[in-house]
């Protein structure tokens, strides 16, 4: 998002309810309101499934699942590039005991 003045068009998010204005390139809109309807589908889950508890705290737990899945997600990158750059290793490895 950080695109110069004249690269960016001012939009409105609606979160949970709440206004916030934001500049970003047109180019970003479309995925980003995705991202917003997604969030809101899951705060309202919340609301649905915790109605005894406030706004924050349903915004708290959207926050954490995203965050959760965040982590999930960079642990399995880290492990398939631990994996494809172990593979590697051995195969240079082998390649260099043959010329030995």
């Amino acid at each position: 998002m950080a695109e110069s003045a004249q690269d960016s068009n001012p939009i409105i998010l609606v979160i949970a309810g709440r206004p916030y204005p934001l500049r970003i390139a047109a180019r970003e809109e479309e995925g980003l309101r995705a991202l917003v309807k997604e969030i809101n589908e899951r705060f309202n889950d919340f609301q649905v499934k915790y109605s005894d508890r406030d706004k924050q705290d349903c915004l708290v737990m959207t926050l954490l699942t995203y965050a959760d899945e965040l982590r999930s997600a960079r642990k399995m990158a880290d492990t398939s590039l631990e994996g494809e750059l172990a593979h590697r290793l051995q195969a240079l490895n082998t390649l260099v005991d043959g010329m030995l």
